[in-house]
């Protein structure tokens, strides 16, 4: 098959080459990026989480946005619940059951808000659900709010009053009857309160509760590496696709060569 080594077709085998080895190695670089992403994260985490709580006002400024770098701290506030407020959350799941996420709005002194988790209920008429009166001091993790793609039951379907499918930022400046500049745009998600109520919701961890963080994560870096493996796969098929129809195509010019010619058309006499 010498057709195969003429310029064109050495041109057309350098380019596979050129674009497998460079898929190849981009996809080791993403790779390693995401086992030091992942491990940095890891290490991080551990840190956060082996830390002495924060008090919240320290981190988080009311009516701004949550930044990155405060997702997983813990920290305290203390205040008072505003329990009309409450929101409950369907559809969560905890342990192969459905209940209900519960979330108070939490008041400072200073009448900044925070969104507290304070867990996760089988039935929204528990006494669990119901927020403690008095002042108390919540201590927790921050989590990011949620997206509509958090929700865990389709955004139409008609719900009880105090009931949302999830708890997004317009949820929380719509839902609750407070100032957005008092609010704080995160979720602290609740390990203890003092003094501790009679009846609380079971507790939640933060990987229980929280989407993934906005940026670009380790997974992304995975899906990347992933990505660019398929390129290099999908260059090698369209190289296949052009060698056999190189193929075709030579079969096709053997063929014709090998037909015998055309015959002559008789002449006919007595015509100009």
């Amino acid at each position: 098959m010498p057709w195969l080594l003429t310029p064109r077709w050495l041109a057309l085998h350098v380019a596979l080459v050129a674009a497998v080895a460079g898929t190849v190695l981009l996809g080791r670089w993403q790779m390693a990026a995401y086992v030091e992403r992942d491990e940095r994260d890891r290490e991080v985490a551990a840190e956060q989480a082996a830390a002495d709580p924060r008090p919240l006002d320290t981190l988080v400024v009311p009516g701004e946005a949550l930044t990155q770098p405060a997702v997983g701290r813990p920290v305290e506030s203390a205040g008072r619940y505003d329990p009309g407020e409450t929101l409950l959350l369907p559809g969560r799941e905890l342990d192969g059951q459905t209940g209900w996420f519960v979330v108070t709005p939490l008041v400072d002194d200073t009448g900044a808000v925070t969104p507290v988790l304070r867990g996760w209920v089988d039935d929204p008429g528990a006494p669990a659900a119901d927020a403690p009166a008095g002042a108390i001091a919540v201590t927790g993790v921050v989590a990011a709010l949620e997206t509509d793609a958090d929700a865990s039951v389709d955004a139409r379907t008609a719900l009880p009053e105090g009931q949302v499918p999830a708890l997004t930022t317009p949820t929380v400046f719509r839902e609750y009857g407070y100032p957005p500049t008092q609010v704080r745009q995160l979720l602290l998600v609740a390990a203890d309160e003092t003094p501790e109520p009679a009846a609380a919701p079971q507790r939640l961890a933060l990987d229980q509760v929280a989407p993934e963080p906005s940026g670009v994560s380790a997974w992304r870096h995975l899906s990347y590496a992933w990505q660019w493996w398929l390129f290099g796969a999908a260059a090698v098929v369209f190289w296949g696709a052009f060698v056999r129809a190189g193929f075709r195509e030579h079969r096709e010019e053997r063929r014709q060569d090998a037909a015998p010619p055309d015959e002559p058309s008789p002449t006919h006499p007595g015509r100009a």
